[in-house]
């Protein structure tokens, strides 16, 4: 998963880096923002401009790397608006964010009403969010509900969420970890980051960052947390 950059130029760059570090064959799923008050207009363009450059990035760097647009989307409002543009392609499986002050109560309300619209929700970066730094254990129940965890790497380089992230890692309390690279600085899914979170991480690389993320690809019901001492999926 990743999104933030700033232009094409700074895009291409991370690309670059990661075809030298990634295996052959990964895949790139670009999840550009966008905003549930945002307009049709602003969406719509949005989801062309990911399009284009997908189809740019497929000429350019396949077979290497192979490339999807979906989207990261801020729930705001109440509004639940432009799930089918930032939805994994072939899945029901959207990617969302909140506030980082939002309540537990208010997480729980909106993720419902995505669920109850048909989706299954991917909750991005949890380890950013209050009521998750206090209790991550309420994790588990969003789980039973059938979303999905994604820890963010890019949050080991920030001190307020480093410590919550890797927590996360060790109790076995997120189904995925993802790049979320906004720049050519932050860290990627390659083997550096690997050998620095093997020792605190209760689950195993390959699931994190292969096995359940095919399975969000390939649009299955993901494993109920925790994760640790579990390792077949399929």
């Amino acid at each position: 998963m990743d999104d933030g950059a700033r232009t094409n130029f700074e895009a291409i760059e991370i690309i670059t880096r990661m075809r030298e570090r990634l295996e052959p064959g990964s895949t790139i799923v670009f999840t550009p923002h966008y905003s549930s008050s945002m307009s049709r207009r602003v969406a719509d363009g949005r989801r062309r401009k990911s399009v284009q450059f997908l189809d740019r990035m497929e000429e350019e760097f396949s077979p290497d790397l192979s490339f999807l647009a979906a989207g990261e989307l801020m729930i705001q409002r109440g509004s639940l608006k432009h799930m089918e543009e930032i939805r994994y392609p072939g899945t029901g499986w959207v990617l969302v964010e909140f506030d980082t002050g939002v309540s537990w109560i208010e997480t729980l309300i909106q993720l419902k009403r995505i669920i109850n619209k048909g989706y299954s929700p991917l909750i991005a970066h949890p380890e950013r969010y209050r009521w998750c730094r206090r209790k991550n254990k309420k994790l588990i129940t969003l789980s039973e509900m059938g979303c999905g965890t994604m820890v963010s790497a890019r949050s080991f380089k920030l001190k307020r969420y480093a410590a919550a992230a890797r927590n996360l890692l060790k109790d076995g309390l997120s189904h995925a970890l993802c790049s979320d690279a906004h720049s050519i600085r932050d860290p990627i899914l390659d083997g550096d980051l690997k050998k620095k979170l093997d020792e605190s991480s209760s689950v195993p690389w390959q699931i994190l960052t292969g096995d359940i993320p095919d399975m969000i690809l390939n649009d299955l019901k993901l494993p109920e947390l925790p994760l640790t001492g579990k390792r077949r999926f399929s």
